[in-house]
């Protein structure tokens, strides 16, 4: 793209300017709360720079498959969310509380995993449970702006950001419009007080503030039920934006017992709400792209998921179909490795994951016996985009090639923006070792 070529140009231009601004980036980045388990966030001195008609493509069909999704999910099994957990693979010790249902909208926010290529995007995972980078994404945006060798390239060529962060609030305190009234309600970010996503919360809890709302930073450990309503460490709390995972509340359910019950009784208003659970989970994918539930979507619909997500299916010993042929599914998943990921359905940060042309057959062969039974899914390999990056090795500046996935974020289906993740692995995470950049949109 010729933006890229651009931007890298102007920063190969002046090699020791260059140096100096990844330098003050990354002291701007402690600064600004800019910061991924109290370091500075990985990232690079030129943001992802997408294309207008790129863009558009990649916000209509993120927007269309979440919406499509969510409804699927009300559908499925005609309505039946406890035949829904029990062909996702719902551990029974989060089924119990994805069940229960608190009323719409399932899904508020969201953020999709996708990669933007020649044929338009595609979708390999969606990530409602806590989504995270709202925050961090508008104040690196920010950041960027300030440095001289993007605004150098501004001149030159048309380019804007889309911040998500008031719109984020906009659209949790219209979900308590909409269920509570118009007072305005007392607003708690909860979470983990170690979690490494913390500054991109105090980040949120700003953007609620500047609006005139109380809000702050909770432990679900420090929440109590006293008199019939929900309290924090500082006061009461009527409405909870959920940033702490499912998994990680059951597996400590004892020290969040008030927490829970507050939204079991519905003593709090919680966006989003656990049945988000059931449109992100991995293997709702499978169940999105698979013939077996013919009547789920439209036959317009159906082509439209084809065109937008790779072919997925849980691993399972069964008959399907790739491609419109008849198979049989492990012998396929065997035997082309290299076509092919294995994912835990109820994973998250990269965790686990086996991208089969990385891996040796020994590896996949065991990772397959070893998912069978379990909630694991089996996902086509969708080649990685890359696109080259300044990079600093021993403070010496080089361009490097890097695999390139964008994560459109949903907020209730408004117009709101991206960040992007860059890695040298197939496993694109900042988690996992991988770097993030804001998204602009050129032209």
């Amino acid at each position: 793209m010729d933006a890229i070529t651009e931007y890298n140009r102007l920063v190969a231009e002046k090699p020791d300017a260059a140096r100096e601004q990844w330098e003050w980036l990354q002291a701007a980045f402690v600064r600004a709360g800019v910061t991924f388990g109290g370091a500075p966030m990985r990232s690079f001195l030129r943001p992802h720079l997408v294309s207008r008609p790129a863009w558009n493509m990649l916000r209509d069909a993120g927007r269309r498959l979440m919406q499509l999704a969510v409804r699927a999910a009300r559908v499925a099994f005609g309505g039946d969310a406890r035949r829904l957990c029990e062909y996702l693979g719902t551990p029974e010790a989060q089924a119990r509380w994805v069940r229960l249902d608190p009323g719409e909208p399932d899904v508020v926010l969201s953020r999709l995993d996708a990669f933007v290529t020649p044929a338009g995007p595609r979708f390999i995972e969606v990530n409602s449970d806590a989504p995270a980078g709202f925050g961090y994404g508008d104040r690196m945006a920010e950041l960027f702006g300030e440095l001289p060798v993007f605004r150098e390239f501004a001149a030159r060529v048309p380019v804007g950001y889309l911040p998500s962060g008031g719109r984020l609030v906009e659209a949790v305190l219209g979900v308590w419009r909409e269920r509570r009234g118009s007072e305005a309600p007392s607003v708690a970010i909860v979470d983990w007080d170690d979690v490494k996503t913390r500054a991109d919360q105090e980040i949120l809890r700003g953007a609620f503030e500047a609006r005139g709302v109380r809000c702050v930073l909770a432990d679900p450990r420090q929440m109590e039920l006293r008199e019939g309503r929900l309290h924090g460490p500082s006061g009461p709390v009527d409405l909870v934006y959920r940033r702490s995972v499912l998994a990680e509340l059951v597996e400590r359910e004892d020290e969040v017992a008030d927490f829970l019950h507050a939204y079991r009784d519905g003593l709090a208003l919680c966006v989003n709400s656990f049945r988000c659970h059931l449109s992100e989970d991995k293997a709702f994918l499978a169940l999105l792209t698979d013939e077996a539930f013919p009547d789920l979507l439209g036959e317009d619909e159906r082509a439209f998921v084809r065109c937008v997500v790779p072919w997925t299916r849980r691993l399972e010993e069964r008959r399907t179909l790739v491609d419109g042929r008849p198979i049989d599914l492990l012998p396929y998943v065997l035997e082309h490795r290299t076509r092919l990921v294995l994912k835990p359905a109820h994973g998250y940060g990269g965790r686990s994951v086996f991208v089969g042309e990385e891996t040796s057959q020994q590896a996949w062969e065991q990772a397959v016996r070893s998912g069978i039974g379990t909630p694991w899914t089996v996902q086509e390999r969708v080649p990685i985009p890359e696109e080259t990056f300044p990079v600093f090795d021993a403070g010496a500046l080089a361009f490097e090639s890097l695999k390139v996935n964008t994560n459109p974020f949903y907020v209730a289906g408004d117009e709101v923006g991206a960040v992007t993740r860059a890695s040298r692995s197939q496993v694109i995470n900042v988690s996992a070792g991988g770097g993030s950049v804001p998204t602009f949109v050129v032209g």
